[in-house]
């Protein structure tokens, strides 16, 4: 049995919003309930019941949800977006303590979804902090560290640290799981250290529990004990029956694993009396399980049955595939100490059976998911090759017809040279003027083997590299997170090629290109970066002392096009901007271009810049020109392109 510890409520605290400490959440109720008789607007009436169901998710939780929906039908009736999303938030949080993750999931999407349209980043960052946790609770790793992450640094940002630590609590948990001990230790010591300054003596009760499970994953038996007591103690002290069951449940799983028969049936049935009071269905079946067990190693397997029996009733309707394994496991032993072989085969052949079961669910839903996306992979592949092989040939023609009309102009100045003798001044103006025509074609030519190779080199080398990647997926052993990850990886990295070959062959196909071709590229190029990322504006400009109908030569326009889409591409993804703007101006010697981002920008003294800051000087030294980066903290980037205006 997997033994969770992370601790619901400091989900409920983020979402609630509230900073009230020093009250019990029944006086707070009291005093609620008071004010709700009153007569007052919708939207005041929406708020006070979410905070009502907010504070009896610490006592009870049918309650909670109840007041829950009554937020959220004043919302409705008060039409206040920003109140409508908090009461959605609110009830989800009080389905997801009731164990409910699917339905809780559902709110919480839709509380984001109007956080997102009104544009409540704060909001948001809650929404995405409380859809981490529903992930973290499912396992699923990847999806819980990319809503965390995109919590943190706003609530950072906004100076939220309650919300912060919230955070820095959940993102311990997953380093506990990975497992990386070190991490969750340090994570979760900052998230206590910004909740007790702040007095948020409710949420680090979930902090105490998490750092005793570290400890006790480290071996320190002696400091986990202390931990999960101080848990108990602080919810008991501040009348909080809900996080009391909580500490109780993780203090009864550490004595289970550590052997202590004698304190584990006290602790456990002292948490069954506060779980059953709060109506919260996984704790009791945790404690159940914990005290059955314990029951069971004594020999009291008479009065152990009916506490396993509940149990895994109880994680078979919460949908716990994993957890419903243990109880199974205990009551075949159970039944065989009190001579009842039927009983006890028929759940070894239960357990054994939802095992299989488990293992067969898993098992297909990764060869489903992997099959589709390899032959999604494999589709777009064998189109990108058809598409290569074309413009392959297309390349072999273009180059035989260059060869016959050199062919032609050599065979038509030999016959000229044998039939005009008498005009070899005129020949030779007509020789010169015809090399002249050659030497065009030739560079001409050149630029067009550039070109190619580019396109041999570059977008040859990266489908190679798909084709490969493809191929090792055989060997990676059917984990769900990595394979997701690893098909992520090669689908963003297929679509990058196809962009870099369409922009290739729209260079070769061009010969000379007109500033205005090249800006529409790059207007082509943003108004696909805002479909990515429609959070920033995308401008770019083009002062007037160019002139937009002057021509440049094609390999020098696609290694414009690269260093711009380098420098957009590094903004998306690391400045945080708002808005990136693009400018073109001529001076009396160059062209320049700056690409800059209102971003959160880098100290440039600790930041070691890699491969693409290498790439795009590279294809500033074939303009005949450079690159110039300036950032700071706060500052935004600036990436500045010059080149000689030939």
């Amino acid at each position: 049995m997997k033994n969770l510890t992370i601790v619901s409520f400091l989900l409920v605290l983020l979402c609630s919003g509230s900073n009230v400490f020093s009250q019990s959440p029944r006086q707070i109720i009291d005093s609620l309930k008071s004010r709700v008789e009153e007569k007052l607007p919708p939207d005041q009436l929406a708020n006070m019941y979410g905070e009502l169901g907010w504070q009896y998710a610490a006592i009870n939780l049918d309650s909670a949800i109840f007041f829950g929906k009554m937020a959220v039908e004043k919302a409705e009736e008060a039409g206040e977006p920003k109140i409508l999303a908090q009461a959605y938030s609110d009830l989800g949080s009080g389905i997801l303590q009731k164990g409910n993750l699917d339905e809780s999931k559902v709110l919480y999407l839709r509380s984001l979804q109007i956080r997102e349209q009104i544009q409540d980043s704060l909001g948001m960052a809650k929404s995405y902090n409380a859809l981490g946790f529903i992930h973290q609770r499912k396992y699923e790793t990847d999806s819980a560290i990319g809503y965390f992450l995109k919590a943190l640094p706003i609530f950072q940002k906004e100076k939220a640290e309650l919300n912060a630590a919230a955070v820095l609590n959940n993102l311990g948990v997953i380093y506990q799981n990975l497992p990386d001990y070190q991490k969750a230790k340090q994570a979760y010591e900052e998230a206590i250290a910004i909740r007790e300054r702040l007095e948020d003596f409710r949420s680090v009760i979930g902090s105490y529990n998490n750092l005793g499970t570290v400890y006790k994953y480290l071996g320190d038996f002696d400091q986990a004990e202390t931990y999960f007591r101080k848990a108990i103690a602080k919810s008991v002290e501040l009348e909080d029956p809900m996080n009391q069951a909580i500490s109780y449940r993780i203090y009864a799983m550490f004595l289970l694993e550590k052997g202590d028969l004698d304190n584990l049936e006290d602790i456990a049935r002292k948490g069954l009396v506060v779980a059953r009071q709060v109506n919260t269905q996984y704790e009791v079946a945790a404690l159940e399980t914990a005290l059955g067990s314990a029951l069971n190693a004594k020999g009291k397997f008479r009065e152990a049955k009916p506490l396993l029996i509940a149990a895994a009733k109880n994680f078979q309707e919460q949908g716990s595939e994993e957890d419903v394994l243990f109880p199974y496991f205990e009551l075949i032993s159970v039944y065989a100490s009190l001579g009842q072989a039927d009983s006890s085969r028929f759940y070894s052949n239960l357990y054994q059976q939802t095992l299989r079961t488990k293992v067969e669910k898993e098992s297909k839903e990764i060869v489903a998911e992997l099959e589709t996306k390899y032959q999604t992979e494999l589709k777009d592949l064998q189109i990108a090759e058809q598409q290569l092989q074309i413009k392959n040939q297309n390349l072999m023609i273009f180059g035989s017809l260059g060869l016959a009309l050199i062919l032609a102009v050599v065979g038509y100045l030999l016959y000229s040279q044998q039939k005009l003798k008498n005009r070899q001044l005129q020949q030779e103006g007509e020789l010169k003027a015809a090399l002249a025509q050659l030497e065009t074609q030739n560079k001409l030519q050149e630029q067009r083997m550039l070109i190619s190779r580019d396109l041999h080199d570059n977008i040859g080398a990266q489908l190679t590299f798909i084709i490969s990647a493809i191929e090792n997926l055989k060997y990676f052993e059917p984990i769900k997170e990595q394979l997701t990850s690893r098909y992520d990886s090669i689908a963003n990295f297929t679509k990058q090629t196809i962009t870099e070959l369409r922009d290739t062959i729209w260079a070769m196909n061009s010969g000379q290109v007109t500033w205005d071709s090249l800006i529409l590229r790059i207007q082509d190029y943003l108004q696909k970066a805002r479909e990515s990322k429609s959070s920033i504006q995308f401008d770019c400009l083009i002062e007037e002392n160019i002139d937009r109908e002057s021509k440049m030569n094609s390999s020098d326009s696609i290694q414009i096009l690269r260093i711009v889409q380098e420098a957009v591409q590094n903004a998306v993804r690391y400045s945080d901007a708002s808005r990136v703007e693009i400018k073109f101006h001529a001076t009396k010697k160059d062209f320049v271009g700056v690409i800059h981002d209102n971003g959160k920008g880098f100290d440039q003294g600790t930041i070691l810049l890699g491969n693409g800051l290498y790439n795009m000087q590279k294809r500033a030294e074939e303009l005949g020109g450079k690159v110039e980066i300036k950032s700071g903290l706060g500052q935004g980037t600036s990436v500045k392109l010059s080149w000689p205006s030939k």
